[in-house]
């Protein structure tokens, strides 16, 4: 019997998550044929409309917080598509899926996650063709956890793993973080600081961009924790904590208008 191949549609606002995602599919994944992309809410809409795709992979969080949910507003009782989530966050929205059955892969992607996502996602494809109370199921799923993710409304909580599990935190209590090679050092408002293995571009994707400003290529800060900026043997953003921030040339004047609103 030949094997189902299902055609997707890769919704992400960062277009190098989107190639990602797409050589992944391809090198692991050779059932789903990717037949386009999107880069946010509209142009999803538009492209489901074009290309009825059996497959839709989702990033819950893109400039608007929620938009990757808002996605599914008019659709998540009768879709006409499966959904794989993607998130940066170990949140109650990965509780949600787990609860509901739905799939998920959490970035960065990581390729052993995404072929067993695809796998789930293919084998619950086979149960629901041909057998709407299937179908039913999986809407009835599909929607009880977008209702569970926007009801708790929450600011979601992040995870940096460590030698004994894992700490969670809320964004807002970070001051800054800081580039160290490939990894960030992420210092909190209480004094800690915490080594994380994703590095610092991944942080400013999943960190909201009203409250987190990139000022230098190795540093990001928490705005509502800035108290000074200094020009003083170059440009500076002196954090609450005491801390300074070095801001780059070119980033001065954005970072002025942030925090000056």
């Amino acid at each position: 019997m030949e094997e189902p191949r299902l055609r997707a549609l890769l919704v992400d606002d960062e277009e190098l998550a989107r190639e990602n995602l797409r050589l992944l599919l391809a090198d692991g994944c050779p059932e789903v044929e990717v037949a386009g992309t999107a880069d946010g809410l509209t142009s999803a809409r538009q492209r489901i409309a074009e290309l009825d795709p059996d497959l839709v992979f989702l990033d819950i969080r893109m400039p608007s917080g929620t938009e990757g949910l808002d996605l599914l507003d008019g659709d998540a009782t009768d879709p006409r598509f499966m959904v794989i989530f993607v998130t940066a966050f170990k949140d109650y929205a990965v509780q949600a899926f787990h609860s509901n059955a739905v799939d998920y892969v959490l970035k960065p992607i990581d390729p052993d996650e995404l072929r067993a996502a695809v796998d789930r996602a293919l084998r619950r494809w086979e149960r629901m063709r041909g057998v709407p109370a299937e179908g039913q199921r999986y809407r009835e799923d599909l929607g009880a956890a977008v209702r569970s993710i926007k009801r708790h409304g929450a600011e979601p909580r992040i995870a940096v793993d460590h030698a004994r599990g894992y700490k969670l935190f809320e964004p807002h209590t970070i001051t800054h973080l800081e580039a160290d090679g490939n990894c960030t050092v992420l210092r909190f408002t209480d004094g800690s600081r915490y080594l994380d293995t994703r590095t610092l571009k991944v942080y400013e994707d999943m960190l909201d961009p009203g409250l987190f400003f990139r000022v230098h290529r190795s540093h990001l800060v928490n705005i509502a924790q800035v108290r000074e900026y200094l020009r003083e043997d170059g440009h500076w953003a002196v954090m609450k904590d005491g801390s300074r921030v070095p801001i780059a040339r070119e980033r001065v004047q954005a970072f002025v208008e942030a925090t000056r609103g």
